[in-house]
């Protein structure tokens, strides 16, 4: 995690109102649309969005992104880091899965000091048709920004 996210917390995030948060996405076109994200979410099938941004290449890392081959959806998955890849790998052999993208959508909404934006790392279907945004990190818990997001943005 960056230190410029974490200071970053719920005080500054603002209201969690939904219906402020906007999302940018990739179309079938390869065109940027935005759009509320409360229409979005219910219309958008974000798991078969191209990545909106790849991942950016880290001189001296050990792991460099790339792309991972999911049966589950039949396409290739891009990964940025080697904890999301095993989290790829994981939730690609779970049945509860449907659908998998990597970085698909970024969400933004105002607050106080300014616009803020995040692009998870991962979108997934799972087979009661519920959506789940998630980041992978090699830690077990989420960050305050990951639980800040979790209540400006609501569910998928």
């Amino acid at each position: 995690m960056r230190n410029a996210e974490a200071g970053w917390d719920a005080a500054r995030a603002g209201p969690a109102d939904v219906g402020a948060v906007d999302v940018r996405f990739l179309a079938a076109g390869g065109t940027t649309e935005c759009s509320p994200w409360s229409a979005a979410a219910a219309e958008v099938a974000f798991e078969q969005c191209p990545p909106l941004r790849p991942f950016p290449v880290r001189k001296g890392k050990r792991t460099a992104p790339g792309w991972w081959w999911s049966s589950t959806t039949g396409r290739l998955v891009h990964y940025g880091s080697g904890a999301m890849r095993l989290h790829l790998m994981l939730l690609d052999r779970d049945p509860r899965v449907q659908g998998l993208a990597g970085r698909p959508l970024e969400l933004r909404w105002r607050a106080p000091g300014g616009v803020r934006a995040h692009l998870p790392q991962v979108m997934l279907r799972l087979a009661d048709g519920q959506g789940v945004l998630a980041d992978c990190t090699a830690r077990g818990e989420l960050s305050q920004r990951q639980r800040s997001l979790a209540a400006v943005a609501g569910e998928v």
